[in-house]
């Protein structure tokens, strides 16, 4: 397998010679760190906190556009109705978001983020009859299981930081293979004549290699012996798109905290600005690094 680099969290914008970690670019923006989380179950909780809010969002944005194409007053009415009950949840719900998190989604819900994982855990589910054989082993710890409701799960491995990127890299890489060799054996029942059958039962042997050599590598690195893989975010990074201002203002502090004048401060990369967001305006200031 080729090790691959998390070059979206390495990149920074062309500012300074310094690398600064509260910055990255990617598809041509400047991104800042928002909100970092270190508890798994506040991770947990996050995530669905987060899913429920870009929901409130897509709805209100949704509804905004049905309410300028609407043809008759009452339609337009019924929508805007809709809209304002939805706006109304979002803002409630905005406002326990805010107290748990320190930071309003409406600050930057419609503007490009993402959430970068920095550390996860494989599991796998087990039968108690799997548990019963792996205790046996000399390396079994009774800590490693791990129950989920009805379900019992085995923890394979904890991977943190660059290594993610690369343990994804890697599982899709297996399951593009596996998906070839079905894709195969199907080519090769159907195969024209001898020849054709031959070149498809070639492809199997080296496809079939290259999966073991990567199954092996993969058990020996994480753990996983199994498809059926189980992964939990323990922590993680919200990364949230600056406006063009407010990258230059970003700068501007950050050197002048250096004791350098602005002035002499490096020009931004180019920025393409985000969507602004159209509950509230946006924050002037680039905000401070949070922790949950």
């Amino acid at each position: 397998m080729t090790q691959i680099t998390d070059t979206e969290s390495k990149k920074t914008p062309a500012t300074s010679t310094e690398v600064d970690t509260n910055l990255l670019t990617h598809d041509n923006k400047v991104f800042i760190r928002w909100l970092e989380i270190s508890e798994a179950n506040t991770m947990l909780r996050f995530q669905r906190d987060l899913e429920v809010m870009r929901n409130h969002s897509a709805k209100i944005v949704q509804l905004a556009q049905r309410i300028e194409q609407a043809v008759t007053p009452s339609e337009k009415d019924v929508l805007t109705k809709a809209r304002d009950t939805e706006l109304q949840n979002y803002r409630k719900n905005d406002a326990e978001f805010e107290l748990v998190y320190k930071t309003k989604t409406d600050d930057w819900i419609l503007r490009p983020h993402f959430l970068q994982n920095t550390k996860i855990r494989l599991l796998s589910p087990v039968t108690d009859d799997i548990i019963d054989k792996l205790r046996k082993g000399p390396d079994f710890k009774e800590s490693d299981i791990v129950a989920r409701g009805n379900q019992k799960l085995i923890l394979l491995s904890t991977v943190e930081g660059d290594q993610i990127p690369l343990l994804e890299r890697n599982l899709r890489i297996v399951v593009a293979q596996q998906t070839s060799l079905i894709q195969l054996r199907a080519a090769e029942k159907t195969a024209a004549d001898d020849e054709a059958k031959k070149r498809v039962v070639d492809e199997i042997e080296k496809v079939t290699k290259s999966l073991q050599a990567n199954a092996e590598l993969m058990l020996k690195t994480y753990g996983i012996f199994t498809n059926d893989i189980v992964v939990e975010n323990l922590g993680g990074i919200l990364w949230v798109a600056l406006l063009e201002e407010e990258l230059k203002r970003y700068v501007e502090k950050r050197e002048s905290s250096k004791g350098a004048k602005p002035a002499t401060a490096a020009t931004p990369a180019p920025v393409t600005a985000p969507i602004a967001p159209k509950f509230e305006a946006v924050k002037p200031e680039a905000p401070k690094v949070k922790k949950a």
